[in-house]
């Protein structure tokens, strides 16, 4: 059980619970409530394994995380999801599961989970493998070093330096990608390494099943650069009283998207689920409570499996 530990959070006892809990001011006195043609969307097999069962690395503040003093997940993912759930009429649980473990356990003959909400990128790969994404949000890749370390401002600054990133994000594929390496090393056939076109050495990736153990190896000074979504840098450098700073700017800003086993019953209900909540409000005031609303985006770029991505891309196609 070492490689797939998990704690199980019950964040919505019953459809008529508040949304999740928060350290943020609470949004639940005007939250949603069930909206009967979206719950009606809803398959009846589907509604009988309520309450939904829902995976996410809450290792990824201020998405999700668990708070220190109570036990519970918490961020504003759980929040839109748990929202989610109201508008469908549906109970649902999140779960903590290992990242680099949901999408296999969502795929899995007799999976736990119905859905993901856990800060998902989709891509082609991902979707070739089986799942599809509905687009709710959009981030960018951002560097953070500590204060006084060394300057980031692309890519090739990586290059002779340990990097520190979370296993199966797209920042891991993406540090061993600019070296023209899949994960783990392997050439990728026809591609090059940046780092030797640059005279430079190649960058030393440590991956680690949990953000917050790659938070920890920037701080002791075991990585000298962190790569990571930008709404998750910039409250770990809010957070760190001074002990960390952003490097460059973020890059390759791209859709999240709600991980579902491909065509799940629920796609409709949970894409006119999210439509609902951004054109009532509901998602501007969730994302504005924890200071993310700078991703927001409107219900017409609510699609499936949306794969583009706006401004510089953080390194080259591999």
């Amino acid at each position: 059980m070492k490689r797939f530990p998990f704690v199980l959070v019950t964040v919505a006892m019953a459809v008529t619970a508040c949304g999740g809990t928060s350290t943020g001011p609470s949004t639940s006195g005007s939250g949603p409530s069930k909206v009967a043609s979206i719950a009606a969307a809803v398959p009846d097999a589907v509604k009988a394994q309520a309450p939904f069962q829902i995976a996410t690395d809450a290792t990824y503040a201020p998405n999700e995380f668990i708070n220190p003093d109570t036990g519970a997940i918490e961020g504003w993912d759980i929040d839109f999801g748990n929202a989610i759930c109201k508008v469908m009429g549906v109970a649902c649980t999140f779960n903590n599961v290992i990242f680099s473990n949901i999408i296999p356990q969502l795929k899995a003959d007799s999976p736990r989970y119905l859905f993901s909400l856990s800060s998902y990128t989709p891509t082609e790969e991902r979707e070739k493998g089986g799942i599809d994404f509905i687009t709710y949000y959009k981030a960018g890749e951002a560097w953070v070093v500590k204060t006084g370390g060394p300057t980031v401002n692309a890519a090739a600054d990586m290059c002779g330096h340990t990097v520190a990133v979370e296993t199966g994000t797209i920042e891991e594929s993406d540090a061993w990608g600019f070296m023209g390496k899949q994960v783990g090393g392997a050439a990728i056939a026809g591609d090059k390494n940046n780092c030797t076109v640059a005279g430079k050495q190649d960058i030393k990736v440590l991956s680690f099943d949990k953000q917050t153990d790659a938070n920890s190896a920037l701080l002791s000074g075991r990585a000298e650069i962190m790569w990571l979504d930008q709404p998750v840098a910039d409250y770990q450098i809010k957070t760190s009283s001074g002990k960390m700073k952003l490097g460059g700017q973020p890059c390759s800003v791209a859709p999240y998207g709600i991980a579902l086993v491909k065509g799940s019953p629920l796609e409709k209900a949970m894409t006119d689920a999210v439509k609902y909540l951004m054109d009532n409000g509901y998602y501007t005031t969730i994302l504005k409570t924890w200071g993310v609303e700078t991703g927001a985006i409107k219900s017409a770029d609510v699609k499936l499996n949306d794969n583009s991505s706006t401004g510089a891309s953080c390194v080259p196609s591999y």
